[in-house]
């Protein structure tokens, strides 16, 4: 008989995910909000699709792809008296939503009191490796029994995987790591939008960048594909870039770590998302451009 594995959240990186563990060999009972998603991908996949928690009964692991840790909790806990009162003993619930590590500790205990092991397993790598089943994990965990038992079910949606210490430690990882990106975007975009100013060509300034001390992945795989060229299409969402960041800095301020580079940086996405609301992420430079030009007038004016 197939090993039973849960899978929450069918959005455009859960869906692909879920089809890598039915590929794997898993029997895939999969649930999302909406109807037609989870009935249409259990079809494809050849699984069943969830209506109730009790669906999930004989599941080895449940995994979640959801938007936030609330969403999540509430998901595993709330839902018509919640998931673990269904599962068998030794069960795992992997977390791959980018979480708030301080909320996955809170749940790890929570889920602890219903039976239930949980180990936090945010992802890295976009939709084309959650379809390639090539996604970079965080994972961590404070038992090493769970996180045996859930590597077998992460390593078929991963090509590498990061051990990064106790529970809530890879949903810091993954909220470090974004914020790291979201300071190298900011700070690249306003040296562009400088550069022009001063007669600088901006794809002249991306070549540089990528030829000398301030090439990063963002002006290798961001700044000339969608910024320059203007597509802004990189796939990955400008509310998912604030909210990351705001995890980031949420732990900072848990940890009363000062860290105003992050902050600001979280300041800024947010009014960027505020005025443009939830575009590609890459196109916040036209938030920033408007910040200049907005500046331009007032020192013209003065």
């Amino acid at each position: 008989m197939r090993e039973i594995v849960g899978f929450i959240g069918l959005g455009t990186m859960g869906a692909p995910m879920a089809r890598n563990l039915a590929k794997a060999g898993y029997e895939v009972v999969v649930y999302d909000v909406d109807a037609s998603v989870r009935e249409r991908l259990a079809e494809d996949i050849g699984g069943q699709a969830a209506v109730t928690p009790a669906d999930f009964a004989g599941a080895h692991a449940i995994v979640t792809m959801l938007p936030t840790s609330r969403i999540v909790a509430s998901a595993l806990l709330d839902w018509d008296g919640g998931i673990p009162a269904h599962l068998d003993a030794g069960a795992v619930v992997i977390d791959m939503s980018s979480s708030d590590p301080t909320e996955t500790v809170d749940l790890g205990e929570r889920l602890a009191e219903a039976g239930v092991a949980l180990v936090d397993a945010p992802v890295s790598g976009g939709v084309l490796k959650a379809e390639a089943g090539s996604l970079a994990i965080m994972l961590g965990g404070d038992s090493e029994e769970a996180l045996e038992r859930a590597l077998p079910v992460i390593e078929a949606m991963s090509e590498t995987v990061f051990r990064t210490g106790k529970l809530g430690s890879g949903h810091a990882m993954k909220a470090l790591n974004n914020y790291v990106a979201a300071a190298a975007t900011t700070a690249a975009c306003e040296a562009l939008i400088a550069g022009e100013r001063f007669g600088l060509d901006q794809q002249t300034m991306v070549d540089i960048f990528n030829a000398s001390t301030g090439q990063s992945w963002v002006t290798t795989n961001v700044l000339g594909q969608h910024v320059v060229s203007r597509t802004f299409n990189t796939g990955f969402a400008l509310g998912l870039y604030a909210k990351d960041v705001g995890i980031a800095r949420h732990l900072t301020e848990a940890l009363d770590q000062p860290a105003p580079v992050c902050h600001a940086v979280s300041a800024t996405l947010n009014d960027a998302l505020a005025d443009l609301g939830n575009v590609d992420h890459a196109a916040a430079m036209t938030y920033w451009e408007q910040l200049r030009a907005g500046a331009s007038a007032v020192h013209s004016e003065s």
